[in-house]
Formats: C-alpha cells, structure tokens, sequence
C-alpha cells in the first residue's frame, strides 16, 4: 500500500479529469436535486403542489446536463467543485427561506 501511495502523481492530468468526472456525478446530482427542491417551493402557489414537483423534476434533468458540461468548460477542476459548491448553497438557502415564508416546513 505504501508503495501506491508514494508513486501517486498528484499533478497528472489524469486526476483532474478523475476529478472533474467526479464533480460532474456527484456535484451535479446534487445540484439537481437542490434545484427541483427550489423549483418545486417556487411554483408551489403559482402551480398545484404535484405540478411543481413534476415541474422541477423535469427542470432537473436539465441542470444536470448542464452541470456536467460546465465542469468540463471551467478551466480547473477547483473552479468546477468551488461553483458547485456554492450553487447547491444558494439554492439550499433559497429553499429554506421559500419554505419559511410559505410555511411548508412539514
């Protein structure tokens, strides 16, 4: 195990692109599933409750396809989890504070 873990090169190319790969599965999941949060607590009086879950499912779909090119357009792979870590942020926090003042918290 040692002997892995010291001929490991951090600075290849290859581990960007691992880590983009991973960014773009993980961190896009994620960030769909906070914005068909926010979308379905958006819609949620405009629409009826089960059209803005359909709604913000579908709009899902979408943000994750868009989330794994974008992390591949950046031009590192820090850029790309720094984005999306702060996207899944702005959208958790604009989620609950919907939920607060439509007063859907249970």
């Amino acid at each position: 195990m040692s002997y892995l873990l010291n001929n490991i090169n951090c600075s290849s190319p290859r581990w960007a692109v691992f880590s983009r790969s991973v960014a773009a599965t993980l961190g896009g999941y994620a960030l769909a599933t906070s914005s068909s949060l926010f979308i379905g607590q958006l819609l949620l009086n405009s629409a009826g409750k089960y059209q803005a879950i359909h709604i913000g499912l579908l709009l899902s779909f979408l943000v994750y396809a868009c989330a794994a090119m974008w992390v591949f357009s950046v031009s590192s792979a820090t850029k790309a989890w720094i984005g999306l870590i702060k996207a899944n942020i702005f959208l958790a926090i604009g989620t609950w504070l919907l939920m607060q003042s439509t007063g859907a918290n249970s």
